[in-house]
């Protein structure tokens, strides 16, 4: 039931921003639980004594389809004057009823829950219009209060007490539920935001190709590792700078497609391989790769540069226009820094650079550890 409620109480809100999402289910919210605050009150007019409160009973159905309207005229668009009809409803009907069984009941209290959320059904630079309205509910509280003493209908000397708790525990329950709907809807609101900001970090570091962390990522943790006793000054730091051999053929020869399918499968092979939560592994750029192994000596990182090489190696990745294999192959520049070494985390990263450089000199298709 309760998940029926909020399919009904967020009519009107699909593709809204969220401040307006927001003011919409809580027109929406009112109106869904002015109607069932109601019914308390016609359930006892029914059964106490129907052709007496026949007149208020009939109001109060017209009140309560009023109510319901609102999410409905909310659906189609028509926000603000969803707003002002659950407005002027909510406090038509307080005025009316206690107008017929008088202000010893209580009726009128409900004035209190309507004046509590005007803040929050208003936008910010209607203040003049929240200050008209609040003047005007309480205008209509004071009349309730020392006008309407006794009403047209009168309840029952040994009712009214009855009436007037029932009254107050609704005003009570009526504002607690619209404080608490409003700050559901916020925080869902941060929820999404929150969200959204981890989703847009998450693009800005990842390459889209590929789904590796890209070169803004490499950055970041290169500029964290400068820092005084980051990684680069208190533990062994080691960079692999790897390039696909003769790629610039192998798309020219079978095409932009197949050389992003090889690029997918590279970097796979890449995350497979290197799996410590502590590396990182970055697509720097077309058809380089970086690879960052964080307390790993020259000694450990050279035995994960050869499983890396051998492992693109033994894809098979056919390559006909290579003129160092029949498949596609792969050149590694290592450089590591140890404990003793001062150097900065980029420098280590510019002699990965240089270590592979020699290794395409070389011949490629091997690991080159820099010096």
């Amino acid at each position: 039931m309760i998940s029926a409620l909020e399919r009904f109480w967020l009519l009107g809100t699909q593709g809204k921003p969220a401040r307006l999402v927001r003011q919409i289910a809580l027109s929406n919210q009112i109106g869904i639980l002015g109607a069932l605050a109601t019914l308390p009150y016609q359930v006892f007019y029914l059964l106490y004594d129907i052709e007496l409160y026949w007149p208020v009973f009939v109001c109060n159905l017209v009140f309560m389809a009023v109510y319901l309207a609102v999410p409905l005229i909310n659906r189609r668009g028509d926000h603000s004057r969803a707003r002002n009809l659950v407005l002027i409803n909510g406090c038509t009907q307080i005025f009316v009823v206690t107008f017929f069984i008088g202000g010893g009941a209580g009726i009128h209290l409900f004035y209190f829950a309507i004046g509590s959320i005007q803040a929050l059904i208003f936008r910010r630079h209607h203040s003049w219009l929240l200050v008209a309205v609040l003047a005007g509910v309480i205008a209509l509280f004071m009349i309730c209060e020392f006008v309407f003493t006794e009403g047209v209908t009168p309840l029952p000397p040994a009712m009214v007490p009855f009436i007037f708790t029932i009254s107050v525990i609704g005003t009570m329950a009526l504002s607690g539920s619209f404080s608490h709907l409003f700050r559901t809807e916020i925080d869902r609101a941060e929820e999404r935001l929150i969200r959204n900001n981890r989703d847009l970090e998450k693009l800005s570091t990842t390459d889209q190709l590929t789904g590796l962390a890209n070169r803004r990522s490499l950055d970041q943790f290169l500029a964290s590792a400068d820092l005084p006793g980051g990684i680069a000054s208190a533990q062994p730091l080691s960079v692999l700078m790897c390039d696909v051999d003769c790629f610039k053929p192998y798309n020219d020869y079978y095409g932009h497609q197949a050389g992003d399918d090889c690029l997918r499968r590279i970097a796979q092979t890449l995350t497979d391989v290197v799996r410590r939560p502590t590396d990182l592994v970055v697509r720097y750029g077309g058809e380089e790769f970086v690879v960052v192994l964080p307390h790993t000596a020259e000694a450990d990182a050279s035995v994960i540069a050869e499983r890396v090489r051998e492992a693109v190696d033994q894809l098979q990745i056919p390559h006909a226009a290579s003129t160092v294999a029949d498949h596609v192959t792969l050149s590694i520049g290592l450089s590591a820094l140890g404990r003793e070494e001062s150097r900065r985390a980029a420098q280590v990263f510019s002699r990965a650079d240089q270590a592979l450089y020699e290794a395409k000199t070389q011949g490629r298709n091997r690991v080159v550890v820099g010096t």
